[in-house]
């Protein structure tokens, strides 16, 4: 999937810019033409599209030797071109066509080549990154709109070839540019380019995925939304252009991964893939709350829920903390503020000492001695509201000892 569909516009664009060459008749001497019919016969070898590729390559050898100021070397040298591209052998291609932009700078056919071709060189691309960036950047900057003006338009090629061909061609001229500025790491370029090709075809899940790295490697709080969003597009994207099966199911479990790490749950997850089969890009008021913020907002709401069991936590914490010995020291012998806690324990049915834990099931954090015994014990986990003495602590495990009890 990494370059399909560069190379289906590469395939597209060669096919109708060939359609446009014709084969000169033995006959034509106006401006130029064959010198004989030994060279008609190379030519017309040469140019037809039933020549196999590897007898084309050697008709054209024979021709440059024996023709070599043919009246068609332009024509001859974009025909190799061609050929070395139909048989892969790209960088053959890219140099030929390197050659043709000395001569003819901005040549369109040239620097499609180059832009088309670049990124499927893999490891041995970033020799040719400057090239191809100078082609992708002369065809946005006009070169296509030039190319593919209605007026330039063969008469064999339909409307719809064309249009297509054009918007293909500049898909592939963004996603090269994207795709280097990634290799170098220069985020934010790529990020822009990318983009740009979903704003052309929103259904490329190839460059859905590169978007979300690039955004996340820019190491940026603001476009996380972006990059968890891109990541769901590509892992629920189908259909034309999407990532395989297998491709899509990876990407799937990563986005649980970076899904989970960033917001701490995965419950919203189901809802921001929905969203993402919608559109290439998250809505303007997209939110996804990281986890440090749903802890912050859980713990407003617990505290807003829960005042005088955070009351108890506070206290709890300042104890444990650096000023916690000072603050015993002011504490101990005096009235504890109102708090609450959860009752996990007495010492009789009518009892006079409480137990009681953070939570319902918690371990026993403070020990209630009552001023007066209960005629009956509280539910076990049940929410009592105390105040007492503060008599004794022990920090490890942590357990305050109150006296002269009451429960509010």
């Amino acid at each position: 999937m990494l370059n399909k569909i560069t190379y289906i516009a590469l395939g597209t664009c060669m096919l109708l810019l060939a359609a446009t060459v014709a084969v000169p008749a033995p006959q034509e001497a106006k401006e130029k033409g064959p010198k004989d019919q030994a060279e008609y016969e190379l030519i017309n070898k040469a140019f037809s599209a039933e020549t196999p590729p590897k007898t084309k390559l050697q008709v054209l050898d024979e021709w440059k030797e024996k023709y070599p100021e043919s009246d068609y070397k332009d024509d001859r040298v974009r025909v190799y071109m061609r050929t070395h591209q139909q048989l892969g052998d790209v960088k053959s291609a890219i140099g030929v066509a390197k050659d043709i932009l000395k001569t003819v700078p901005g040549d369109f056919e040239s620097n499609y080549l180059i832009t088309a071709s670049v990124p499927g060189l893999a490891a041995e691309a970033s020799a040719y990154y400057a090239d191809a960036q100078k082609s992708s950047n002369q065809l946005i900057g006009g070169g296509v709109d030039a190319q593919f003006a209605a007026a330039r338009k063969p008469a064999q090629v339909s409307d719809d070839q064309w249009n297509t061909a054009k918007t293909q061609t500049l898909i592939s001229s963004h996603q090269t540019l994207g795709w280097i500025a990634m290799q170098k790491k220069e985020n934010e370029t790529a990020e822009k380019h990318f983009v740009d090709v979903l704003g052309i075809n929103p259904g490329l899940g190839q460059v859905s995925y590169w978007l979300g790295n690039v955004v996340l490697a820019q190491g940026k709080p603001d476009k996380n939304v972006l990059a968890l969003f891109s990541f769901a597009r590509a892992a629920v994207l189908d259909g034309e252009g999407a990532l395989a099966p297998e491709g899509r199911k990876q990407v799937d479990e990563y986005l649980g991964k970076v899904y989970s790490a960033y917001t701490g749950t995965t419950d919203d997850l189901p809802q921001l893939k929905e969203l993402a089969m919608k559109g290439p890009l998250p809505p303007a008021d997209l939110e996804i709350k990281s986890k440090a913020i749903r802890t912050f907002e859980a713990e407003k709401k617990f505290r807003e829920e829960n005042p005088l069991l955070s009351q108890y936590d506070d206290l709890k914490q300042t104890l444990l903390g650096a000023t916690g010995d000072e603050t015993w020291g002011q504490l101990k012998g005096k009235v504890t503020p109102a708090m609450a806690l959860y009752m996990v324990g007495a010492d009789s049915a009518r009892p006079q000492r409480l137990n009681l834990a953070f939570t319902a099931d918690g371990p026993t954090e403070v020990v209630l001695n009552l001023e007066n015994r209960l005629r009956g014990a509280p539910g076990r986990g049940s929410k009592v509201k105390f105040e007492g003495v503060a008599s004794a602590l022990t920090k490890e495990p942590f357990q305050l000892t109150l006296t002269g009890g009451k429960l509010n």
